[in-house]
C-alpha cells in the first residue's frame, strides 16, 4: 500500500492553515524572546566596549536584528514583549556596573542589589517596548517611519520622566560615525531617530530580500549615511580668543577610602601638590576632590594651594561641597565647583540636576538610601542659569557628574546669558569601579561637544579624564584607574549650532510628524491579532 506523501513539519512560530490567524503558542514565543534579549545584549556592546569605527555599524546591525524579530510579531502585545526582551538585554548588559555601586560600595546584599538592578532595567525597558507597540504594523515604509518616530519620542521621555535617565541612548554609538554629523542640528535624540530609521530600513530590506524588494531600503540607507556625513562638514562655530593652558587632574582615590578622614587628608595633600606644580591658567580637580568644604581645609594644605596659584597666576576649579546657613532650617549642602585664585573672590557653580538616591531622596525611598549607606545623600539644587567662570578672558561653564547627560541643559550654557566658550565636567565615577560606565560617560561628553560646538574638559577621580575638542575628538586622555595629570591647551569657541539655539523641539516635532505619516500609510489595522502578511507589503 503506497505511503501518503509526507508533510513538512509545522513551524511552531507560525499558525497552521487550520489554525486561527495569529495562533502562536506561548511556548513558541520563548525562543524569540530569548533571541531578542541576546541581540539586545549585543546591542549594548556598541555603546560600551567597541571602538568608534565599529560601534556605529554594530549598533545599526544589532538594532536591525531586534526590529526584524519585532516585525514578525502578530500583535501589538507580541511586538511590545519582543521590544521589552531586547531592551532588557540592552540595559542589563550596559548598566550592570550599577550593581558595583550598590553592592561593593553601598553595602547592599548581593541578591538585593541584583533585584534592584533588574527592576530598574525593567522600568527602562518599558520605553522601547512602548515604542514598538506604537509602531506595530505590516513592515513597509509606514512601519519605518513609525519605528523612527516612536523610538525617538520614547528616548526623549526616558530622559525626562522622574528627572530622567537617558543613559545608553542609541545616538551615543554614532559620535564617530556618519550620523554624528547630525548632532549639531538635532542632538542625540535626532541622531537616535536617524539610527532607528536606518535600522528599520535594514530590517525591511532583510524581510524583502526574497522578493528583490531590498533595493529601495538599501538606497535609502546609503542616501541617509552620505547626507549625514555631508552635513557633518558644516561649521557653526569659530575660535574665540587664543588657546588657554589647562591642567586636568585625576586622583584615582578609591571609593572605599574616599570618606575616611585620614585618607581624605592624604588625598587633599596629593591634589594640593598637583596644583602647586601647575603652570596652567586653569587647573581642574574632580567632583568632590575635597569631601569637606574648602573653608574646612587644613591650613597647611590651603596654604600650599594658594601659594601655588599666586606663583602661577592661575585659577583652580575645585569640586567640593559647600554648606550654606539657612535661617530657621537645617544648613543647605550643595555639590559644587568653586573657582579659587590667590587674591580674588571665589565664585561657585552648584549642581542643578541631582542624582536620585545619590544626591536627593525621592519621596518614599528613604529606606533605600539608608540601605545603600550613601554619604551626603541630600543636596540642595542649584538654580539655572548660573554665571560662567571667567578665566584668562574666557567664559567657562561647569557641569558636575551626570549633568552632561542632559543635552538641552548643556546647550543652555552656551546661549545667552551664559555664553560659555569652554565646557568643563567634574566627575567621580569611583562608585562604579573600573567598569564600562567610564567609557560610556566619555562618549556622552563627546556628544555634548558635537551638539554645542564647544570643547569639553573632563576631570574625573578614576577616569576618563580627557580633553575633547569642539568636534568631539579626544585630544588627550588618561588611562582609567590611574593617578595622573594632563597638561594641554584648549581653544574656546563662539557661535551657536542649530541644536544649541533650538534644543530638542525640532526632533520632537519631527518624531511626531513621522508617527502621523506612519498612521496615514498604515495599510492594515495593527490591532491585537492582526498578523502582518507573510508577503511583505510596501
Amino acid at each position: 500500500m503506497p505511503r501518503p506523501p509526507s508533510t513538512p513539519a509545522a513551524d511552531p512560530g507560525r499558525a497552521s492553515p487550520a489554525a486561527p490567524v495569529g495562533a502562536i503558542t506561548r511556548r513558541a514565543q520563548i525562543p524569540r524572546l530569548l533571541a531578542a534579549m541576546a541581540v539586545g545584549a549585543a546591542h549594548a556592546l556598541s555603546l560600551s566596549f567597541l571602538p568608534g569605527a565599529l560601534a556605529w555599524p554594530a549598533q545599526l546591525l544589532t538594532l536591525a536584528a531586534g526590529l526584524w524579530l519585532a516585525a514578525g510579531a502578530t500583535s501589538r502585545r507580541q511586538s511590545g514583549l519582543r521590544g521589552f526582551a531586547f531592551a532588557m538585554g540592552h540595559f542589563l548588559t550596559g548598566l550592570c556596573w550599577l550593581h558595583v555601586s550598590m553592592h561593593d560600595h553601598g553595602g547592599m546584599p548581593w541578591l538585593l542589589a541584583a533585584l534592584a538592578l533588574l527592576l530598574f532595567c525593567a522600568y527602562l525597558a518599558l520605553w522601547p517596548a512602548l515604542a514598538l507597540m506604537i509602531a506595530h504594523d505590516r513592515p513597509g515604509w509606514g512601519w519605518v517611519a513609525g519605528v523612527a518616530g516612536a523610538w525617538a519620542l520614547a528616548e526623549a521621555a526616558r530622559g525626562w520622566v522622574f528627572t530622567g535617565f537617558p543613559w545608553l541612548s542609541i545616538g551615543y554609538a554614532h559620535v564617530d560615525g556618519p550620523l554624528g554629523g547630525l548632532a549639531p542640528l538635532v542632538g542625540v535624540y535626532g541622531v537616535g531617530l536617524a539610527a532607528a530609521a536606518l535600522a528599520a530600513l535594514l530590517a525591511l530590506g532583510a524581510l524583502r530580500r526574497r522578493e528583490q524588494g531590498w533595493r529601495a531600503p538599501a538606497i535609502a540607507v546609503a542616501t541617509m549615511l552620505l547626507a549625514s556625513a555631508a552635513v557633518g562638514e558644516l561649521r557653526f562655530t569659530q575660535p574665540a580668543g587664543g588657546p588657554m593652558s589647562v591642567r586636568l587632574v585625576q586622583g584615582d582615590i578609591a571609593q572605599s577610602m574616599k570618606f575616611d578622614p585620614q585618607a581624605a587628608v592624604r588625598a587633599m595633600r596629593w591634589y594640593a601638590a598637583q596644583v602647586a606644580a601647575s603652570q596652567a591658567r586653569l587647573t581642574v580637580l574632580p567632583e568632590t576632590a575635597w569631601v569637606v568644604p574648602w573653608t574646612h581645609t587644613p591650613p597647611e594644605i590651603a596654604a600650599t594651594v594658594l601659594e601655588g596659584l599666586r606663583a602661577s597666576g592661575g585659577s583652580l576649579l575645585l569640586g567640593a561641597p559647600i554648606v550654606d546657613a539657612v535661617p530657621g532650617a537645617a544648613p543647605r549642602v550643595s555639590n559644587s565647583a568653586l573657582l579659587l585664585a590667590a587674591d580674588a573672590p571665589a565664585p561657585r557653580y552648584d549642581k542643578q540636576h541631582l542624582v536620585p538616591f545619590g544626591e536627593f531622596i525621592p519621596w518614599g525611598f528613604g529606606w533605600f538610601v539608608r540601605l545603600m549607606n550613601i554619604p551626603m545623600g541630600s543636596f540642595g539644587r542649584g538654580v539655572a542659569p548660573q554665571a560662567p567662570f571667567l578665566v584668562a578672558g574666557q567664559r567657562v561653564a561647569a557641569n558636575i557628574c551626570y549633568e552632561d547627560l542632559f543635552g538641552e541643559e548643556i546647550a543652555a550654557q552656551v546661549r545667552e546669558p551664559v555664553l560659555a566658550g569652554v565646557l568643563v565636567n567634574l566627575s567621580n565615577l569611583g562608585w562604579f569601579g573600573d567598569s564600562h560606565a567610564l567609557s560610556q560617560h566619555l562618549q556622552i561628553s563627546r556628544m555634548r561637544a558635537l551638539e554645542t560646538g564647544r570643547p569639553m574638559l573632563r576631570a574625573t577621580n578614576t577616569g576618563v579624564t580627557a580633553h575633547i575638542d569642539h568636534r568631539a575628538r579626544v585630544v588627550e586622555r588618561l588611562p582609567t584607574a590611574q593617578a595622573g595629570v594632563i597638561d594641554t591647551q584648549v581653544q574656546a569657541t563662539e557661535g551657536l549650532t542649530p541644536y544649541a539655539r533650538l534644543g530638542n523641539l525640532p526632533v520632537l516635532l519631527l518624531a511626531g510628524a513621522l508617527l502621523a505619516v506612519a498612521t496615514g500609510l498604515r495599510r492594515t489595522p495593527a490591532s491585537e491579532g492582526a498578523r502582518p502578511s507573510s508577503k511583505i507589503a510596501g
